[in-house]
This record gives C-alpha cells, structure tokens and sequence, in this order.
C-alpha cells in the first residue's frame, strides 16, 4: 500500500493509559484494538471497565442470537467435513 517495508507504520508513544486491575486485559486488548481501527483517542480520564465490559458482553450476546435466529453457524462451529481421498476409490 505504498509503504517501504522497513517501515510499515508509525508508531506512537502514548503515556498515561489506563492500566488492568484484575485479570481483565480481554476488555483492554477489545477496547484499545477498537479505538485503534476506528482512530479514535484513547481515553485516558473515564475509562469505565464495567460499563465496557457489559457493552461487549451484550455485543456477544446479539451476536450469537442473532445467529441461532438465522440457523447461521460459524466454520469452527459447523460439523467436520469429511476427509477427501485423492486417486483412491473405495471398495463396495
């Protein structure tokens, strides 16, 4: 995408980030990978550990209902396809 492969992409130092208390980096990683896609600063101020935590659980939620309200499964979740025999016939 036009950039030299020595350097991919800049990187930016940012002090003062919200930190884990508790065995809870899944919100952090969630949380900072959002702002990081979507461009959007960091908060560093008000950063609601709770509030997020039950906002990505309710996304999960609507993800998976909506799911079994369209019959839809994902490939990890769909039975194991049968292995293929190349050049081999089967015996009647």
């Amino acid at each position: 995408m036009g950039k030299n492969l020595t350097n991919p992409f800049e990187i930016e130092l940012i002090t003062n980030l919200p930190t884990q208390q508790n065995s809870d980096c899944g919100v952090y990683v969630a949380c900072f990978a959002e702002y990081i896609i979507e461009d959007l600063p960091i908060p560093v101020a008000n950063f609601d550990v709770d509030g997020l935590r039950a906002r990505f659980g309710i996304l999960l939620w609507h993800y998976g209902r909506n799911k079994q309200l369209h019959g839809e499964s994902s490939e990890s979740e769909a039975p194991v396809a049968p292995k293929k025999t190349r050049g081999k016939k089967r015996k009647k």
